[in-house]
């Protein structure tokens, strides 16, 4: 019995002076490969998944090779229904760094996984061809490291984020609307597609800028109405 009681206290000792399983918050990019043609506008979410951590906010930082992409800071665009609040997206397109920060309201902290911001970038026209990667700036080794990317747990100073994905891209010289990772046209709004594809409305847009497929059956129905009309109104008259 007293063997007992010393195993007891012994392991309750443990439990209680053993640090408690961190969270293992991460960054990624989605998609994470594909092939990005010379001239294309593209469209990459930066998700993030806390792993369950309660979040006062994300600062995610990348780099990117500048002599390929062409990114500003309009074109980040920030989920707010992950973080009411992004003071510090900033983009420097001449060291090809991009800044991400998005910040909880006092009320109500972040739990879960979803897109924390979407980037647009556009391939350079002289953009040399062959592999490139957009990578997240992280030191895993760090976690005091405040100048890279990091998750912050709720009413703490503690950097959760324990994992990043990079993404690995090839730069092509294939048509906008034919490469595996789908263009989405400069100039255009998003278009809903499933999680892990480049958005694309290169299939809904033509060249002029009008929309194909929509318009053609809307003007065919407004032609065959009015046909159908001016047959009644013939067909009233010979009565």
């Amino acid at each position: 019995m007293k063997k007992c009681l010393i195993l007891l206290f012994a392991f309750s000792f443990l439990f209680l002076v053993l640090p408690k399983t961190a969270k293992a918050a991460s960054l990624s990019l989605s998609p994470a490969t594909g092939t990005l043609n010379i001239g294309c506008t593209y469209s990459l979410d930066v998700v993030l998944d806390t792993a369950g951590a309660q979040t006062d906010g994300t600062d995610a930082i990348l780099n990117f090779d500048s002599t390929r992409f062409s990114i500003n800071s309009n074109s980040i665009i920030p989920n707010t229904n992950i973080y009411p609040d992004f003071p510090g997206n900033n983009v420097d397109e001449s060291s090809g760094k991009i800044t991400i920060s998005g910040l909880a309201s006092v009320s109500s902290a972040f739990s879960g996984k979803g897109t924390l911001a979407t980037l647009r970038f556009v391939v350079k026209d002289q953009a040399p061809t062959g592999a490139t990667q957009i990578t997240f700036e992280f030191d895993p080794n760090d976690k005091a490291k405040t100048t890279d990317s990091n998750v912050v747990e709720r009413n703490t100073v503690v950097d959760v984020l324990n994992s990043v994905t990079n993404g690995s891209f090839v730069i092509g010289k294939g048509a906008c609307g034919s490469n595996i990772a789908s263009p989405l046209p400069q100039g255009a709004d998003s278009v809903s597609t499933p999680a892990g594809q480049l958005k694309n409305l290169d299939q809904l847009v033509d060249k002029t800028g009008k929309g194909t497929g929509t318009v053609e059956l809307t003007s065919v129905v407004a032609i065959v109405g009015g046909v159908l009309t001016i047959l009644g109104i013939l067909g009233l008259a010979l009565l």
